[in-house]
Protein backbone atom coordinates (compact mmCIF):
# COMPACT_ATOMS: atom_id res chain seq x y z
CA UNK A 1 0.00 0.00 0.00
CA UNK A 2 1.37 3.74 -0.79
CA UNK A 3 1.88 5.89 2.06
CA UNK A 4 -0.12 8.63 2.26
CA UNK A 5 2.38 11.38 2.28
CA UNK A 6 4.88 12.23 0.03
CA UNK A 7 7.66 11.33 -0.86
CA UNK A 8 10.95 12.79 -1.27
CA UNK A 9 14.91 11.52 -1.32
CA UNK A 10 16.90 13.66 1.44
CA UNK A 11 21.05 13.53 0.35
CA UNK A 12 23.30 14.34 3.42
CA UNK A 13 27.16 13.68 4.14
CA UNK A 14 30.09 15.44 4.24
CA UNK A 15 31.43 17.31 1.48
CA UNK A 16 33.16 15.41 -1.08
CA UNK A 17 31.88 12.34 -0.74
CA UNK A 18 29.76 13.28 -4.49
CA UNK A 19 26.29 13.91 -3.08
CA UNK A 20 25.98 15.55 -6.45
CA UNK A 21 26.84 13.17 -8.84
CA UNK A 22 24.46 10.44 -6.81
CA UNK A 23 21.77 13.02 -6.97
CA UNK A 24 22.09 13.41 -10.65
CA UNK A 25 22.16 10.07 -11.71
CA UNK A 26 19.19 8.85 -9.19
CA UNK A 27 17.53 12.34 -10.49
CA UNK A 28 17.85 10.67 -14.24
CA UNK A 29 16.95 7.16 -12.96
CA UNK A 30 13.81 8.06 -10.96
CA UNK A 31 12.44 11.18 -13.04
CA UNK A 32 13.73 13.61 -10.21
CA UNK A 33 14.86 17.10 -9.47
CA UNK A 34 17.55 17.98 -7.07
CA UNK A 35 16.92 20.92 -4.41
CA UNK A 36 19.90 22.75 -2.79
CA UNK A 37 19.98 22.59 0.96
CA UNK A 38 23.61 23.96 1.19
CA UNK A 39 23.18 27.12 2.87
CA UNK A 40 25.98 28.98 0.62
CA UNK A 41 25.41 27.36 -2.43
CA UNK A 42 22.95 29.59 -3.19
CA UNK A 43 25.38 33.00 -3.57
CA UNK A 44 26.05 33.43 -6.94
CA UNK A 45 29.40 34.74 -6.64
CA UNK A 46 30.72 31.81 -4.47
CA UNK A 47 30.93 28.52 -6.51
CA UNK A 48 34.70 27.25 -6.13
CA UNK A 49 34.94 27.34 -2.48
CA UNK A 50 31.64 26.28 -2.14
CA UNK A 51 31.68 23.11 -4.22
CA UNK A 52 29.08 23.91 -5.75
CA UNK A 53 27.75 22.24 -9.15
CA UNK A 54 29.62 23.01 -12.22
CA UNK A 55 27.83 23.34 -15.56
CA UNK A 56 28.05 20.11 -16.54
CA UNK A 57 26.71 19.05 -13.56
CA UNK A 58 23.48 21.61 -14.05
CA UNK A 59 23.19 20.48 -17.76
CA UNK A 60 22.81 16.88 -16.62
CA UNK A 61 19.48 16.84 -14.43
CA UNK A 62 16.98 19.97 -13.16
CA UNK A 63 18.61 21.65 -10.38
CA UNK A 64 16.61 24.44 -8.06
CA UNK A 65 18.00 27.04 -5.41
CA UNK A 66 21.53 27.00 -6.86
CA UNK A 67 23.48 30.08 -7.12
CA UNK A 68 20.73 32.64 -8.16
CA UNK A 69 21.30 35.38 -4.87
CA UNK A 70 23.60 38.29 -4.06
CA UNK A 71 25.24 37.74 -1.27
CA UNK A 72 23.84 41.16 -0.23
CA UNK A 73 20.65 39.71 -0.34
CA UNK A 74 19.00 38.20 2.90
CA UNK A 75 19.28 34.71 3.00
CA UNK A 76 18.53 32.37 5.93
CA UNK A 77 16.71 28.97 7.18
CA UNK A 78 13.23 30.50 7.49
CA UNK A 79 13.23 31.74 3.61
CA UNK A 80 15.08 28.41 2.63
CA UNK A 81 12.61 26.32 4.11
CA UNK A 82 9.41 28.23 2.47
CA UNK A 83 10.88 28.06 -0.87
CA UNK A 84 11.73 24.53 -0.35
CA UNK A 85 8.25 23.99 0.48
CA UNK A 86 6.72 25.74 -2.67
CA UNK A 87 9.98 23.74 -4.69
CA UNK A 88 8.66 20.61 -3.56
CA UNK A 89 5.03 20.68 -3.93
CA UNK A 90 5.43 21.76 -7.74
CA UNK A 91 7.42 18.87 -8.45
CA UNK A 92 5.04 16.48 -6.58
CA UNK A 93 2.39 17.93 -8.68
CA UNK A 94 4.53 17.14 -12.20
CA UNK A 95 4.93 14.12 -11.16
CA UNK A 96 8.63 13.93 -10.54
CA UNK A 97 11.09 12.86 -7.65
CA UNK A 98 12.03 15.69 -5.35
CA UNK A 99 15.64 15.27 -4.29
CA UNK A 100 16.93 17.69 -1.36
CA UNK A 101 20.78 17.39 -1.40
CA UNK A 102 23.29 19.42 0.80
CA UNK A 103 25.08 19.67 3.95
CA UNK A 104 23.89 22.29 5.83
CA UNK A 105 21.95 20.24 8.53
CA UNK A 106 19.51 22.41 9.82
CA UNK A 107 17.99 23.51 6.32
CA UNK A 108 17.84 19.71 6.09
CA UNK A 109 16.08 19.13 9.65
CA UNK A 110 13.74 21.88 8.81
CA UNK A 111 12.23 19.96 6.06
CA UNK A 112 12.26 16.80 6.96
CA UNK A 113 10.68 17.47 10.53
CA UNK A 114 8.44 20.67 9.20
CA UNK A 115 10.13 22.74 11.45
CA UNK A 116 8.03 25.43 12.85
CA UNK A 117 9.66 28.92 11.86
CA UNK A 118 6.73 30.84 12.48
CA UNK A 119 8.59 33.66 15.32
CA UNK A 120 8.37 37.02 14.21
CA UNK A 121 11.12 39.11 12.14
CA UNK A 122 14.52 40.06 14.09
CA UNK A 123 15.25 42.23 16.35
CA UNK A 124 17.79 44.57 17.51
CA UNK A 125 18.16 42.67 21.67
CA UNK A 126 21.34 40.62 20.28
CA UNK A 127 23.29 43.09 18.12
CA UNK A 128 24.84 44.49 21.22
CA UNK A 129 26.70 41.02 21.58
CA UNK A 130 29.76 39.86 20.44
CA UNK A 131 29.75 35.95 19.46
CA UNK A 132 31.33 34.18 22.32
CA UNK A 133 28.51 36.06 24.65
CA UNK A 134 25.50 34.75 21.93
CA UNK A 135 27.37 31.02 22.09
CA UNK A 136 27.66 31.18 25.74
CA UNK A 137 23.61 32.60 26.01
CA UNK A 138 22.80 29.80 23.79
CA UNK A 139 24.32 27.73 25.10
CA UNK A 140 22.70 27.74 28.70
CA UNK A 141 19.54 27.53 26.98
CA UNK A 142 20.69 24.84 24.34
CA UNK A 143 23.45 23.07 24.83
CA UNK A 144 22.93 20.98 21.68
CA UNK A 145 21.32 23.84 19.71
CA UNK A 146 25.04 26.03 20.31
CA UNK A 147 27.36 23.09 19.43
CA UNK A 148 25.21 22.57 16.19
CA UNK A 149 25.57 26.04 15.02
CA UNK A 150 28.58 26.73 16.04
CA UNK A 151 30.57 30.29 17.35
CA UNK A 152 31.09 31.52 14.15
CA UNK A 153 27.56 31.82 12.46
CA UNK A 154 26.57 34.68 14.32
CA UNK A 155 23.21 35.07 12.22
CA UNK A 156 22.00 31.71 13.16
CA UNK A 157 23.06 32.13 16.49
CA UNK A 158 20.80 35.41 16.84
CA UNK A 159 17.62 33.60 15.28
CA UNK A 160 18.15 30.84 17.76
CA UNK A 161 18.07 33.33 20.72
CA UNK A 162 15.38 35.46 18.96
CA UNK A 163 13.16 32.38 18.91
CA UNK A 164 13.65 31.15 21.85
CA UNK A 165 12.94 34.24 23.74
CA UNK A 166 10.10 34.81 21.88
CA UNK A 167 8.13 31.61 22.27
CA UNK A 168 10.05 30.99 25.89
CA UNK A 169 11.14 27.84 25.14
CA UNK A 170 14.56 26.61 25.29
CA UNK A 171 13.45 23.71 22.54
CA UNK A 172 11.64 26.41 20.49
CA UNK A 173 13.59 26.30 17.41
CA UNK A 174 13.38 22.55 17.10
CA UNK A 175 9.66 22.44 17.43
CA UNK A 176 7.86 20.62 14.72
CA UNK A 177 4.56 20.42 13.44
CA UNK A 178 3.53 16.99 11.83
CA UNK A 179 5.79 15.74 9.37
CA UNK A 180 4.55 16.02 6.05
CA UNK A 181 6.69 14.07 3.67
CA UNK A 182 8.14 10.92 3.75
CA UNK A 183 11.13 10.52 3.12
CA UNK A 184 14.76 8.16 2.28
CA UNK A 185 17.45 9.50 3.86
CA UNK A 186 20.91 8.08 2.30
CA UNK A 187 24.15 9.45 3.71
CA UNK A 188 27.35 9.69 0.97
CA UNK A 189 30.57 8.47 3.13
CA UNK A 190 33.66 6.79 2.64
CA UNK A 191 34.50 3.42 4.28
CA UNK A 192 37.02 5.34 6.32
CA UNK A 193 37.72 8.31 7.60
CA UNK A 194 41.40 8.70 6.33
CA UNK A 195 39.63 8.45 2.61
CA UNK A 196 37.22 11.44 3.58
CA UNK A 197 40.48 13.45 4.92
CA UNK A 198 42.46 12.68 2.21
CA UNK A 199 39.63 13.58 -0.32
CA UNK A 200 38.83 16.83 1.48
CA UNK A 201 42.80 17.54 1.17
CA UNK A 202 42.65 16.59 -2.58
CA UNK A 203 39.39 19.31 -3.00
CA UNK A 204 41.05 22.03 -1.60
CA UNK A 205 44.01 21.47 -3.78
CA UNK A 206 41.22 21.49 -6.70
CA UNK A 207 39.63 24.51 -5.31
CA UNK A 208 43.22 26.27 -5.45
CA UNK A 209 44.10 25.63 -8.89
CA UNK A 210 40.88 26.29 -10.00
CA UNK A 211 40.95 30.11 -9.14
CA UNK A 212 39.61 30.10 -5.33
CA UNK A 213 41.76 33.15 -4.51
CA UNK A 214 41.15 34.95 -7.65
CA UNK A 215 37.38 34.71 -6.46
CA UNK A 216 37.68 36.32 -3.59
CA UNK A 217 39.60 38.65 -5.37
CA UNK A 218 36.77 39.53 -7.54
CA UNK A 219 33.87 40.06 -4.83
CA UNK A 220 36.30 42.16 -3.15
CA UNK A 221 36.61 44.46 -6.21
CA UNK A 222 33.01 43.99 -6.82
CA UNK A 223 32.04 45.28 -3.37
CA UNK A 224 35.40 47.44 -2.61
CA UNK A 225 33.72 49.54 0.41
CA UNK A 226 32.38 46.62 2.45
CA UNK A 227 33.81 44.19 5.08
CA UNK A 228 32.72 41.15 3.19
CA UNK A 229 32.71 39.51 6.64
CA UNK A 230 29.54 41.31 7.45
CA UNK A 231 28.07 39.09 4.69
CA UNK A 232 26.35 35.88 5.51
CA UNK A 233 28.21 34.26 2.71
CA UNK A 234 31.39 34.14 4.04
CA UNK A 235 30.76 32.21 6.97
CA UNK A 236 31.66 29.19 4.02
CA UNK A 237 34.71 27.95 5.20
CA UNK A 238 37.76 29.24 3.76
CA UNK A 239 36.05 32.79 2.09
CA UNK A 240 37.16 34.63 5.12
CA UNK A 241 40.64 33.33 5.74
CA UNK A 242 41.47 33.88 2.14
CA UNK A 243 39.65 37.67 2.58
CA UNK A 244 42.17 38.34 5.50
CA UNK A 245 45.17 37.02 3.98
CA UNK A 246 44.49 39.22 0.82
CA UNK A 247 43.49 42.68 2.45
CA UNK A 248 46.50 42.16 5.06
CA UNK A 249 48.96 40.96 2.31
CA UNK A 250 49.58 37.85 3.97
CA UNK A 251 50.38 34.18 2.69
CA UNK A 252 47.14 32.21 2.41
CA UNK A 253 47.12 29.39 5.12
CA UNK A 254 44.96 26.39 3.32
CA UNK A 255 46.72 23.67 5.63
CA UNK A 256 44.45 25.56 8.52
CA UNK A 257 41.66 25.72 5.73
CA UNK A 258 41.65 22.25 5.28
CA UNK A 259 41.55 21.37 8.88
CA UNK A 260 38.20 23.40 9.12
CA UNK A 261 36.80 21.57 6.93
CA UNK A 262 37.41 18.35 8.00
CA UNK A 263 36.34 18.79 11.48
CA UNK A 264 33.38 20.18 10.11
CA UNK A 265 33.01 17.03 8.52
CA UNK A 266 33.31 15.57 10.93
CA UNK A 267 30.17 17.32 12.93
CA UNK A 268 28.23 17.06 9.99
CA UNK A 269 29.15 12.70 9.85
CA UNK A 270 28.28 12.92 13.71
CA UNK A 271 24.82 14.56 13.67
CA UNK A 272 23.49 11.98 10.91
CA UNK A 273 24.64 9.60 13.28
CA UNK A 274 23.17 10.97 16.42
CA UNK A 275 19.66 11.73 14.54
CA UNK A 276 19.28 9.23 12.07
CA UNK A 277 20.41 5.70 12.87
CA UNK A 278 18.46 4.32 10.21
CA UNK A 279 19.35 5.71 6.56
CA UNK A 280 21.35 4.05 3.32
CA UNK A 281 24.68 4.33 3.51
CA UNK A 282 26.59 5.31 -0.12
CA UNK A 283 30.15 4.39 0.40
CA UNK A 284 31.45 5.11 -3.21
CA UNK A 285 31.11 1.62 -4.49
CA UNK A 286 27.18 0.50 -3.99
CA UNK A 287 25.66 2.44 -6.20
CA UNK A 288 23.65 -0.86 -7.68
CA UNK A 289 22.87 -1.46 -3.90
CA UNK A 290 21.42 1.92 -3.71
CA UNK A 291 19.07 2.10 -6.46
CA UNK A 292 17.73 -1.26 -5.50
CA UNK A 293 16.74 0.44 -2.21
CA UNK A 294 15.30 3.34 -3.58
CA UNK A 295 12.96 0.97 -5.98
CA UNK A 296 11.87 -0.60 -2.75
CA UNK A 297 10.60 2.08 -1.36
CA UNK A 298 8.81 3.84 -3.60
CA UNK A 299 7.02 0.62 -4.88
CA UNK A 300 6.25 0.21 -0.70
Amino acid sequence: MKPTLPMIIVIVGPTTTHKTKLAIEIANKFNGEIINADAYQVYSDMSIGTNAPNKNELNSAKFHLNQFISLKDEWDIKRFQSLCFKIINDILKRNKLPIIVGGSNLYIESIIKNYDLSANKRSLKFDKYDNKKLFDLLSKKNPELSVKIGINNRRRLTRALEVINEKKDKKALEKTNKPIYDYLMIECNYSTRKELYNSINKKVDEMVKLGWENEVESIIKKYPKINLNNFIGFKAIGYSDIYQAITNNLKIDYELIKQKIRHYAKRQITWIKNKYHEHLIFNQTNKNEIFDEIKKWLKK
